[in-house]
């Protein structure tokens, strides 16, 4: 875009933005500000090449710049030209025009500025929508709109005490910094510099002994403290650490030791080569015989397993075990054929395996429900004492049926 998108063309004077002339420079006001402006003020040059400027800093000083421009435009009649030494930026945050020359031919002074404003903003995202704002269109309503678009929702009202704050702040910053053509006439002139190459600026490279905005340090070289994440995993490296350091000589006494066994011949002679057995045989069983003893008899109950509705009975030990000349607890489990059976009755019977004398128990009669295929009950009996003795359970209702005999004791019994 260029000045005529933006009604501003070339005259023949310089007015004043506001009713009065302002007064212009001497030499030394000129050499001791930061951008050739009068004390408090410096050029939109000079504050673009010694600060950055925010999205709402720049917005603030392209609103200031488009409103200068329309209100001198309009106090002349006409168009004018926009030379980049005429716009000074106050020590109060606002931006001004001090003088404007007008001649025919269109100046594109006024689209260099807002183009240098969007590459100095910070937020690249809006110095695009800038730049592409001033280009492309010659109609001034419709460029000044596309302006005011971009820009409007960076100015929010409530915040531009605040901009202009911020933006006076870099002005103050940058009016204390020596200005290039005072540095470089302080410094002398190094003609090894001149046959070598062209020199550096001297007004980007040079370090000023004013005040400076505070630099500040990237999130990515702070210093931040240990998660716990961290220090949980360090905790678990010095214990696997000292766990090796412990099983290590082990380990490797292990494999020295087998290393031994592969590589170097094996002597069977030797003792310690030979392999003892885990666990020494169990004993031979006695002979009853050869001790003196005789042999317990076998015990006849009389009965069979199974009869009538009675299709089994079985004895077990209540107690896990029985001694002789101890009362014994024998469980009794009968079953039945589903059928009708009122009750069951039974009762326990005592071998003496070495005499063959039968002591016969008292019954007991449990109740049996309609359907059901089984009962069970506890009996109890004193046994003599004596060295082979056997328990069966014998039921006389609803049948008679027997069940296998209990040994005591279970197994090497011996009659004397």
């Amino acid at each position: 875009m260029n000045e005529a998108a933006l009604g501003v063309h070339a005259s023949g004077s310089r007015p004043a933005v506001s009713g009065s002339e302002p007064a212009e420079s001497s030499d030394d006001d000129a050499g001791s500000g930061g951008g050739g402006a009068p004390g408090g003020r410096i050029t939109i040059p000079a504050l673009l090449a010694v600060a950055r400027l925010t999205p709402p800093q720049a917005a603030q000083l392209v609103a200031d710049l488009l409103e200068q421009v329309e209100l001198t435009a309009t106090r002349r009649g006409r168009p004018v030209t926009l030379p980049p030494e005429a716009v000074t930026v106050s020590d109060g945050g606002r931006l001004t025009i001090d003088g404007v020359t007008s001649r025919i031919e269109v100046d594109d002074g006024l689209v260099d500025l807002i183009r240098g404003i969007a590459a100095n903003c910070r937020g690249s995202g809006f110095g695009d929508l800038l730049r592409e704002s001033v280009s492309g269109t010659v109609d001034p309503q419709k460029s000044s709109r596309r302006i005011r678009r971009v820009i409007d929702p960076e100015l929010d009202p409530d915040g531009e005490a605040r901009r202009r704050r911020r933006i006076a702040d870099l002005v103050e910053a940058a009016t204390v910094r020596p200005s290039a053509s005072s540095r470089a006439a302080a410094e002398p002139r190094d003609p090894s510099a001149t046959r070598n190459g062209p020199a550096v600026a001297t007004g980007s490279l040079v370090t000023g002994t004013g005040w400076y905005p505070p630099v500040r340090s990237p999130w990515h070289s702070r210093r931040r403290r240990p998660s716990r994440r961290q220090g949980l995993y360090a905790v678990l490296a010095l214990v696997v650490l000292a766990g090796s350091a412990v099983a290590a000589p082990r380990a490797w006494d292990q494999l020295s030791r087998g290393w031994d066994a592969l590589v170097h011949p094996v002597n069977a002679s030797s003792a310690q080569n030979r392999i003892e057995p885990v666990s020494p045989p169990p004993p031979a069983p006695e002979d009853p015989a050869a001790a003196g003893g005789v042999a317990p008899a076998a015990v006849d109950t009389g009965a069979p397993a199974a009869s009538g509705q009675i299709t089994g009975v079985t004895a077990s030990f209540a107690d896990g075990a029985c001694s002789p000349g101890r009362p014994c607890a024998v469980r009794v489990d009968v079953r039945l054929d589903p059928s009708t059976v009122g009750a069951v009755t039974w009762k326990l019977n005592v071998y003496d395996r070495c005499t063959g004398e039968v002591r016969e128990g008292s019954d007991v009669t449990i109740p049996a429900e309609p359907g059901r295929d089984g009962v069970y009950g506890l009996s109890r009996a004193t046994l003599p004492d004596s060295p082979a003795l056997a328990v069966a359970a014998i039921t006389s209702v609803p049948a008679v049926a027997a069940s296998e005999p209990l040994y005591v004791p279970a197994e090497n019994a011996v009659c004397r």
